[in-house]
């Protein structure tokens, strides 16, 4: 039993030593280094650099070149045509319309009687006042002649003063010889003298006073005759002339219609009057074009009526205030309308002319990319693009204005591009020789 155990491994020592055999090692280092080489050659394939595919995949773009213009062009703005003067007529006075002597589409020059009316109330009024005028007047007329009755008497007084005080001296004189005159006789001519003082002094306070109520009655008749006055300018307001020279557009008022002052309710207008031989044309210029507005500059505008037919107007208003809910700017032209071609109220079209003093520079429009975060040109400089940050103006004939780090002559890529990568390397082509292959 023993022998039979002892001799049972000997079957798997040979095995063993069959796997582990200098054959079996060299095979097994063979294979080993066979796939270290092909894992080698593997690994330089991935990582080597690919200098020809890079080359064969550079983009090849077509470019134009940054032009500096003078910007010029005309937009078309939605115009509104008023007439230089548009009146209501109302009376100053109310009363009633005696005589109209204007309708619907009548022509009336500066000062020509439109309306003529008739107030009675007024005119009872007047005859008043004439007549306190009237009343003043002779009452006046009658204290001057008092007042010259009472200086004639005071003259008189003051005659009989002078010849009383030189009978007076006279006798005192001759008193002074003894026997010639009686002293009875000196103190009677003293007393004549003294009440003749006395009445000379009581005619001139009476004249005096009399003058002060003449000329009292001189102020109060002049404040009547003003107040007269007035309503003699009162009487003018009856009579309606035109304002200026116009077109009667609206009548609302006949003979015998009551009309006033105030324009609401009972009182309507008499009439309308539009001056239309000179024209009020209203363009809402857009904001950024707010800055370019001329005075004096010329600007054609059209109407529905003359298709085709271009009319020119000229810069007469500016209303330097921007309207917040459209960004626009009224801007107002002059336009002469003598043969009255064009009506207020008609739709128009204006050809605003944008222009700016100085040159500014252009690209394409598609040259610009703008994104959420940036607008910018792609220029091509050796080669190599490079993102350029703009900022975008007017456009004109296919070109955008833009500001930003550009010169005249710079190179852009026609079309730019979020692809073409910042500091990538391209190809650059002139527009007009765009290849179709491999071009962006």
């Amino acid at each position: 039993m023993q022998s039979q155990t002892s001799n049972q491994p000997q079957p798997q020592n040979e095995h063993r030593d069959k796997l582990f055999s200098i054959k079996n090692l060299v095979f097994l280092l063979v294979v080993l280094a066979l796939a270290g080489v092909a894992f080698y050659f593997i690994y330089q394939q991935r990582h080597k650099p690919m200098v020809e595919t890079e080359v064969s995949e550079v983009v090849t773009i077509p470019t134009v070149k940054v032009v500096s213009k003078t910007l010029f062009r005309e937009d078309q703005l939605p115009g509104e045509i008023n007439a230089y003067q548009d009146v209501l007529i109302y009376p100053k006075v109310p009363g009633f319309i005696k005589w109209i002597g204007v309708d619907r589409g009548s022509i009336v020059k500066k000062g020509q009687p439109m309306v003529k009316m008739y107030a009675p109330e007024y005119l009872a009024r007047r005859s008043e006042g004439e007549a306190k005028v009237a009343a003043a007047k002779a009452t006046l007329s009658a204290e001057e002649s008092k007042l010259s009755d009472l200086q004639a008497e005071l003259k008189k007084r003051k005659a009989v003063l002078l010849g009383d005080q030189s009978t007076y001296q006279r006798v005192y004189t001759a008193s002074l010889v003894p026997g010639v005159i009686a002293d009875n006789d000196v103190v009677q001519w003293a007393q004549s003298v003294e009440a003749d003082r006395q009445d000379v002094n009581t005619y001139m306070k009476r004249v005096n006073a009399k003058a002060h109520e003449v000329s009292m009655r001189k102020e109060e008749l002049s404040a009547m005759i003003k107040a007269f006055e007035n309503f003699a300018d009162f009487a003018s307001y009856l009579d309606v002339p035109a304002p200026f020279d116009g077109y009667v557009t609206e009548r609302k008022m006949h003979v015998g219609s009551f009309v006033g002052p105030d324009g609401t309710g009972a009182y309507p207008p008499i009439c309308r009057l539009k001056q239309i031989d000179l024209l009020r044309i209203v363009a809402p210029v857009p904001e950024v074009d707010a800055a370019g507005v001329i005075m004096g500059s010329p600007v054609h505008f059209t109407v529905s009526s003359f298709p085709g037919k271009k009319f020119t107007g000229t810069v007469a208003r500016i209303a330097n205030d921007l309207d917040k809910d459209t960004r626009t700017m009224p801007v107002e032209l002059n336009f002469l309308n003598p043969d009255f071609k064009v009506l207020p109220g008609m739709f128009c079209k204006v050809y605003w002319p944008t222009r700016r003093p100085t040159a500014s520079l252009f690209v394409p429009i598609s040259s610009v990319v703008s994104t959420p975060l940036n607008t910018f040109v792609c220029r091509v400089q050796n080669d190599i693009v490079e993102w350029v940050t703009v900022q975008k103006g007017q456009i004109m004939d296919g070109m955008i204005e833009v500001f930003g780090n550009l010169k005249e002559g710079d190179t852009v890529a026609q079309k730019g591009s979020e692809e073409l990568d910042n500091q990538s390397r391209v190809k650059p082509v002139s527009a007009k020789a765009t290849p179709t292959n491999n071009s962006i």
